[in-house]
């Protein structure tokens, strides 16, 4: 995951959550995902493995909706 943002620039906060301690706070089914949690601390959209292709079309979405 560190490689993917890495690679791709990313500058949003991420998370690694090897033990799923914080997947299950936020009733994320399954690993790995993307989780998307908005300003108040609600779960706005789960997603499961993305390339670079597939996540900017996903954001600009998520953020046209906020």
């Amino acid at each position: 995951m560190l490689d993917f943002i890495s690679r791709h620039g990313l500058t949003f906060p991420s998370l690694r959550d090897v033990a799923g301690d914080v997947f299950a706070r936020y009733d994320v089914p399954f690993q790995p995902a993307w989780v998307f949690i908005d300003a108040d601390g609600k779960v706005t959209k789960v997603q499961g493995s993305l390339d670079a292709e597939s996540l900017v079309p996903l954001i600009d979405e998520l953020l046209s909706n906020a």
